[in-house]
């Protein structure tokens, strides 16, 4: 049994992800991962529906990423699965995120949580397992407005844990103010937290070189996230120009199955390369820069 996790997969563009793995790769099996039990068993069941034969391909687990113990949890459940079935955890995507809340919350999710699930399904994945880390295009649009100094910390390949965990700490206890007068964008956390996951991706890539390890955006998607960042717009979805969660599942797909193994790049929606300290437009050439 060949085994992905995906977290926050119970709706929006992780449910995609988990539908395009089950339609694409028949000899692949899906863990849905969830905050909610409930929720993920009535996601599968939705996904049922529409092919019963994906029954025993799709199990749910409870794994908040924010939680460490939660995560711990859950990497010792799948552990005991993998035992069980002499399966392999050959890939796992990071898609569980959030826009909401102040930024100690959105770097708990969106960075720390990574983190967890690199930490506590170190053991449990292949040793060349295939990673993808779901950030957003609000990560390069964040760096592009840093003072220089911040956009080489953003892109430098040898920085490390540890010193990246200081400066979320100390930037988490600053004001907005404070932040500006250190050349870095105010009012902007969820930028931030996003240019933070594009960096543990350098960072986890270096130190795991047998590994495949990215980071993507999946576009502009109709989701619960983008609709609460619209604030008071009247405007639709669609006015603008967002596109269907299995539009965004694409570029994940491909960085977990295409024959092209890379490592420590940042992909566009459009499945080509992207730079981590700008916005490139889906389309456009692909970034070849170091």
């Amino acid at each position: 049994m060949k085994l992905i996790l995906v977290t926050g997969a119970n709706k929006g563009i992780g449910l995609a992800i988990v539908e395009a793995i089950l339609k694409e790769q028949e000899n692949h099996t899906v863990l849905l991962g969830c905050r909610s039990l409930d929720k993920g068993k009535r996601a599968r069941d939705e996904l049922l529906v529409k092919n019963q034969a994906w029954r025993g391909r799709v199990q749910t687990l409870q794994i908040d990423v924010g939680d460490p113990d939660s995560v711990k949890q859950a990497a010792d459940r799948t552990s005991q699965m993998l035992e069980q079935t002499k399966g392999e955890l050959i890939g796992a995507v990071n898609n569980a995120g959030t826009a909401q809340g102040k930024r100690g919350q959105m770097l708990a999710v969106n960075v720390y949580g990574i983190k967890n699930v690199l930490d506590y399904f170190d053991k449990v994945m292949s040793a060349t397992a295939r990673i993808v880390n779901v950030t957003s295009a609000s990560g390069p649009n964040y760096v592009a407005d840093c003072a220089s100094d911040w956009q080489r910390f953003f892109l430098d390949q040898n920085v490390k844990w540890p010193t990246l965990d200081s400066c979320m700490q100390e930037w988490n206890s600053l004001t907005d103010q404070a932040l500006k007068s250190k050349g870095l964008p105010a009012d902007y956390d969820y930028g931030l937290s996003k240019a933070c996951a594009n960096l543990l991706t350098l960072i986890a890539a270096k130190e795991n070189p047998e590994r495949s390890i990215n980071a993507c955006t999946p576009g502009y998607i109709d989701t619960d996230l983008t609709r609460d960042m619209l604030g008071g717009s009247n405007r639709t979805t669609a006015e603008l120009g967002m596109k269907l969660p299995a539009d965004g599942a694409r570029v994940i797909i491909h960085l977990l199955f295409s024959a092209q193994k890379t490592s420590g790049f940042y992909y566009g929606s459009d499945a080509q390369r992207s730079p981590m300290d700008r916005y490139r437009s889906p389309g456009s050439a692909p970034y070849t820069g170091e």
